[in-house]
């Protein structure tokens, strides 16, 4: 122990009275508390303490030393709440990873209130609908759309994004409105080729377990925002998160087979460790606090 925890033990002591109460405060025996108690002494070469049987009781250089030493544990209470404040305050950088068109309509004013409340935290946003890694990204937390892969990151459930199939009035009245999914094996489909898997594998909420649709079609794309103009085009049938509405408009566009859609859950992803960092703790709630179910 070094003379500043000797001297923080004095102040204790002082104020409880009692080597036995100091003792028990301080979770150490007796006897050592009294030991240091006599080292301290012996580092300044006066008594500071005269020891009876039931109480101690301070002589007049421990008077004027308590002075002292009663400011430096004041001081140190002071600097470990200051310590604790800015370790449990969010700051420094969040680099963040999200779908394009979220990224770009949804998520801006929700980055806003978060950077106004927290204006020591600085956010570095990559938009791409591709799957990345968070570790090799070096991303803090990734925005993901659709089902979770198994993995050894964490991640937090903000809400759902209903998949609609959207196909213009004039595209229909062509090619006439698809009943079922399968009558989607006659119409052109425009796929949507960000997930993993079979992206020409559609699913769809059915009287069971839901269904599972072959689709074809001229036009694939890694990013929804040209499919979703292809079919705002009259081009065919796109299946896309409903945020591209806030996007784009949803124009002279409809929903088709509305009655099987499926809603599409929306994860923050962050990697796993055993104290994740007050920044990205703060930000995913509250990110789930302000992200709304589309």
């Amino acid at each position: 122990m070094s003379a500043i925890d000797d001297m923080l033990l004095f102040a204790r002591l002082v104020e409880l009275k009692s080597f036995s109460a100091v003792a028990v405060s301080e979770g150490i025996s007796r006897s050592l508390a009294s030991k240091r108690m006599a080292r301290l002494e012996q580092r300044l070469g006066v008594q500071l303490i005269n020891r009876t049987t039931r109480r101690v009781e301070m002589t007049d250089a421990g008077r004027v030393f308590y002075e002292y030493c009663r400011q430096m544990d004041s001081v140190w209470q002071e600097a470990q709440a200051v310590v604790g404040e800015i370790r449990s305050r969010p700051k420094g950088t969040l680099r963040l990873n999200a779908p394009v068109t979220l990224g770009q309509f949804v998520l801006p004013p929700i980055i806003g209130g978060f950077l106004a409340e927290y204006p020591d935290v600085q956010i570095v946003l990559d938009l791409r609908d591709s799957y990345v890694d968070i570790i090799e990204g070096g991303y803090d937390v990734v925005i993901r759309v659709g089902k979770m892969k198994d993995s050894s990151m964490r991640a937090k459930r903000l809400g759902t994004a209903r998949m609609h199939l959207y196909a213009h009035r004039d595209y229909l009245a062509r090619h006439g409105t698809p009943k079922s999914p399968a009558d989607l094996a006659s119409h052109n489909c425009l796929v949507y080729r960000f997930k993993s898997g079979d992206p020409y594998q559609w699913e769809f909420a059915g009287p069971q377990d839901g269904d599972t649709v072959q689709v074809h079609g001229n036009l694939s794309a890694d990013n929804g925002a040209p499919l979703y103009q292809a079919a705002l085009a009259g081009l065919g049938i796109a299946r896309l998160p409903a945020f591209y509405e806030f996007a784009f408009g949803l124009g002279d566009m409809v929903y088709v087979l509305e009655e099987y859609a499926v809603d599409s859950p929306v994860h923050a992803v962050y990697a796993s460790t055993r104290h994740t960092p007050p920044t990205i703790r703060c930000f995913i709630d509250y990110l789930s606090a302000h992200f709304q179910s589309m």
